[in-house]
């Protein structure tokens, strides 16, 4: 059995969630985020914020804060 797999853009993904897919309250939905500051990154987009491990630090920075 073959999966078939559609991938569906921010606009859509947002739009599918309010009856009728409507698109003009996801755009509003989007401009929103833009405006507030959020930025929507598709999925195949590397992003280096989007970490949920933290940056190893220097062992001298870690000495300097338990002090």
């Amino acid at each position: 059995m073959r999966t078939i797999t559609r991938k569906l853009s921010a606009r859509d993904a947002i739009a599918r969630s309010y009856p009728g897919w409507d698109k003009a309250l996801a755009d509003r939905m989007i401009a929103w985020l833009d405006y507030c500051g959020y930025t929507i990154i598709e999925k195949d987009q590397p992003h280096g914020d989007a970490t949920l491990v933290p940056a190893p630090q220097r062992a001298a920075d870690r000495m300097e804060r338990t002090h």
